[in-house]
This record gives C-alpha cells, structure tokens and sequence, in this order.
C-alpha cells in the first residue's frame, strides 16, 4: 500500500511540473512582436482620435505605446523632441504607417523610419 501511495504522489508531482513547464515556455516571450491586423487596427485608432482632437486622452497614449513599442521590427525608440513638433502632420504619418502595412512591409526599415517619425512628431500630450 505504502509503494503503491508514493507511486501516485509521484506521478501526480509530475503532472504538476509538466503543467507547469508548459506554461513556463509557452508564455509569450519579451520581444515578441504585435502582428499586423492589431498593428493596423491600433494605427487607424490612433487617426480617428487624431481626427476627434482626442489624442490628450489615455486611449491615445495606449494605442500610441503599442504602436511604437510592439509594431514592426526591434529597434530602440527614438526619444520624443521637448517641445514636440507641430502636430499637423501626424494624421499623414500614421497613415504613412497604415499604407506600409497594408503593402506587407511592416518588417521592414521604411515601417520603421515611418514608425520612428511617427513617434518623433506625435508623442501623447
């Protein structure tokens, strides 16, 4: 009986670490990217609150770090400028990035100067 009870306490041991292991290595890993249908669905969020004058709104400053953090090849966030530019052409630059995904560029070095220049002039309020 004894033997019979630690060969089930073992194999109930096991169970757990297995569970547990898988949800270890199938948690998703620190710079794993945004795909392109979130990408772009975050980007044309982001000229609809352009549009609505929204974008002093924490929608904005959400959607804006996740385009800029997640969409796109790794690459260093560029510092926003203090004053920010004129904003006038932030509409123009995250549909730059909408058009580029569109294309299937979004891995690329344009995506991520158009990213970059986005982030650069258009930076949460």
């Amino acid at each position: 009986m004894t033997v019979l009870r630690c060969i089930g306490t073992a194999a109930g041991l096991t169970t757990i670490l297995l569970a547990c292991a898988t949800v270890v290595f199938a948690a998703p890993k620190a710079n794993q990217r945004t795909g392109e249908k979130p990408c772009r669905e975050g980007m044309l969020g982001i000229v609809s609150m352009l549009d609505a004058k929204t974008d002093d709104s924490d929608n904005y400053r959400d959607a804006y770090s996740a385009i800029v953090e997640t969409c796109g090849p790794i690459a260093p966030a560029p510092k926003p400028k203090e004053p920010p530019p004129s904003r006038a052409a932030c509409r123009d630059l995250a549909m730059a990035m909408v058009d580029l995904v569109e294309d299937g560029k979004m891995n690329t070095k344009a995506f991520v100067k158009a990213r970059d220049d986005f982030a650069l002039a258009c930076p949460p309020r």
